[in-house]
């Protein structure tokens, strides 16, 4: 893994471990959340049953995945579908120059359960092993599969997804839930530092996606001539994330069929 002097100082910066402030932090940030989706902006949230149905997995991983439109879909967004305890809280893939790039931010996402990935390191990094690790004790991940915020103006999704979210699938196999938002390019756009208030914003749960053998056997075995595996059978995983994804960005998104 080849990274800068300056994200391997935000890797150094994460200490993950149980400290006895974390409960405090989350509960702020969840208030916080709360009060800017819910008294400030307005929040409609439709199949939230899908997510509820999912939290008695039998020990399986939740990976959750979404569109990623601002600096902080996460975390303002789970705080108002997610429970509230803070062993329930996702874990969350972060960016690790943004989050990671002072003690004093290393500290706060570190509490609300982020987690640093240095965007071009690959998948060999330990932020994503720890991620595999969490989904194999059956906790709750959540990722953006695009890598990145999306830059176009009307804050459509515009490039494949990244091959991590399916190797997350193929060796974890947890139970995968797309969910699509629209509204949070208006309440804290690119280049913004400070959210705006009086915005309207959706939340929309699609269909959990199963990822036991039978499935990831069934996607293996679609390729012509050959059983796909390895990075081959991740890319699959992704593009079949992807296409569930963008189901919901066309029913939602106003623009996405034009």
């Amino acid at each position: 893994m080849s990274i800068s002097k300056r994200e391997q100082d935000a890797l150094d910066r994460w200490k993950p471990g149980h400290k006895w402030y974390n409960h405090f932090v989350a509960a702020v940030v969840i208030r916080l959340s709360k009060l800017l989706m819910t008294t400030l902006n307005s929040l409609d949230i439709e199949g939230l049953e899908k997510f509820e149905a999912l939290q008695h997995r039998q020990g399986r991983g939740l990976l959750t995945f979404s569109n990623h439109v601002s600096l902080f879909d996460d975390p303002i967004l789970p705080p108002n579908f997610g429970l509230p305890r803070y062993e329930e809280i996702r874990w969350a893939a972060t960016d690790a120059i943004n989050f990671f790039g002072s003690p004093f931010m290393a500290w706060f996402f570190t509490s609300g359960k982020g987690v640093p990935i240095v965007r071009g390191a690959g998948l060999d990094q330990p932020g994503f092993h720890f991620l595999l690790d969490r989904l194999r004790e059956g906790q709750w991940v959540h990722i953006f599969p695009e890598g990145g915020r999306t830059r176009h103006p009307l804050a459509l999704m515009t490039r494949p997804f990244k091959s991590g979210i399916g190797r997350m699938m193929a060796e974890t196999q947890p139970i995968a839930l797309p969910y699509y938002h629209y509204g949070m390019h208006e309440i804290l756009p690119i280049g913004s530092k400070l959210p705006r208030r009086g915005k309207a914003v959706r939340i929309v749960f699609g269909d959990p996606i199963d990822c036991d053998e039978r499935y990831l056997q069934g996607i293996a075995r679609q390729a012509e001539g050959a059983e796909l595996s390895g990075p081959a059978l991740w890319e699959a995983l992704a593009a079949r994330t992807y296409d569930a994804l963008r189901h919901l960005e066309l029913a939602v998104h106003p623009s996405a069929r034009e």
